[in-house]
């Protein structure tokens, strides 16, 4: 009975638009039976999707908004590659979680954000900080930003992105709010940008850029870049955040500090 009132094209239509057998059923106020019967008729794959993500969100960087969050994966993304789907992750402290809130919104996706504790082991003991956690499950969305240079077991390997020259302080931007730090103590006239990597060849990359932008910045120990004077973490501010419409706003906002003392104007 249920096959006979309902139009094929209707149906078809309506799948491909909620991406879920379930919601097609809700809206024609049918069992699921006739629904899968249709579509399968129709020769419509079925990809019961319960959570979305824009899959092609890293296919092409043309965008500030995409170039940084390319950034701030690098540092603080990770991808697994299981036999039951790929997933690419992000697992922040809880005080950035509006900043995870904001990734999630960009990249169209509706997973859950979950919130946990991890361990970090110190020389004295062990420490438990409260954590944020986003995994969205797309093999599609995992080949798209491995194709941008991101991977798996990136720590030592990671390379130059493969974005556009234009893009490249937006994604050093992210990167430096993912991996990066400013400390700034006036009554010891101290000031310093670090940016955190263990690959040589990504280390080359942002030396490179930012001494091609007059800003001088030198490596103090395997893993560790730093700015130390007052006029190159000036420079430094200049060159992440002119402009910019997405940051981290507590780093930025430590570089304001840092500048209000100074009496920096521009």
């Amino acid at each position: 009975m249920e096959k006979l009132l309902l139009d094929k094209t209707k149906v078809v239509e309506s799948y491909l638009r909620l991406k879920n057998i379930h919601k097609v059923a809700e809206e024609f106020n049918v069992s699921l039976s006739p629904i899968k019967r249709i579509l399968k008729e129709s020769g419509v794959e079925i990809t019961n999707r319960r959570y979305i993500v824009n899959d092609g969100y890293f296919d092409i960087i043309d965008t500030e908004e995409r170039a940084y969050w390319l950034g701030f994966l690098y540092a603080d993304g990770y991808i697994r590659e299981r036999k039951s789907g790929n997933s690419l992750e992000v697992k922040l402290s809880v005080k950035d979680k509006d900043h995870l809130l904001l990734f999630r919104e960009c990249i169209g996706s509706n997973h859950l954000i979950k919130e946990s504790q991890s361990k970090v082991k110190y020389k004295d003991g062990i420490s438990m900080s409260n954590m944020v956690h986003l995994a969205m499950y797309s093999t599609r969305l995992v080949e798209s930003i491995k194709n941008q240079g991101f991977h798996s077991r990136k720590t030592f390997t990671i390379k130059k992105p493969k974005i556009q020259k234009e893009m490249t302080r937006h994604f050093i931007r992210g990167y430096f709010d993912g991996d990066g730090s400013f400390s700034f103590n006036p009554n010891n006239y101290t000031n310093k940008t670090q940016i955190v990597t263990a690959s040589d060849e990504f280390k080359k990359f942002i030396i490179d850029e930012l001494e091609g932008n007059n800003i001088t910045i030198k490596l103090y120990s395997q893993i560790k870049l730093q700015i130390q004077n007052k006029m190159d973490n000036n420079k430094f501010y200049h060159y992440i955040y002119d402009e910019a419409k997405i940051y981290l706003k507590r780093k930025k906002e430590k570089y304001e500090k840092f500048r209000r003392y100074y009496g920096y104007n521009n």
